[in-house]
């Protein structure tokens, strides 16, 4: 009998619930420190990881206008799906080690497409 494979498992959680996004989001923190550009793109990272992959981007009115105008720089205005926006933001960041394993872990946590 053939094997069947299964799609992997998708988080319904946020973000950061997800080990391996975590560890990659941690490392990002460490490698921008002292970019204020990808620092600041981190910080955008760090509020959207509270979301879900499925859901939309969303800000609430006591959000920092700094950042939230950062965010719509880097991809991720209110309403964008959220794992479009978080994707896009991840983009922006200078290449290297932390932004190759946030990559990696946010592809990852890609919602299934509907057909």
């Amino acid at each position: 009998m053939p094997k069947t494979e299964t799609a992997p498992a998708v988080a319904a959680g946020p973000y950061r619930n997800d080990d391996a996004w975590a560890l990659a989001h941690g490392t990002a923190v460490a490698a921008y420190k002292k970019d204020p550009v990808a620092r600041q793109t981190v910080r955008v990272l760090t509020h959207l990881a509270w979301r879900a992959p499925g859901s939309a981007v969303a800000w609430h009115a006591k959000t920092d206008a700094s950042m939230v105008a950062h965010a719509d720089t880097v991809g991720a205005t209110a309403g964008t799906p959220l794992h479009e926006a978080m994707a896009a933001a991840v983009a922006t960041l200078p290449a290297g080690d932390a932004k190759d394993a946030l990559t990696a872990a946010t592809v990852a946590l890609a919602p299934a497409k509907k057909k």
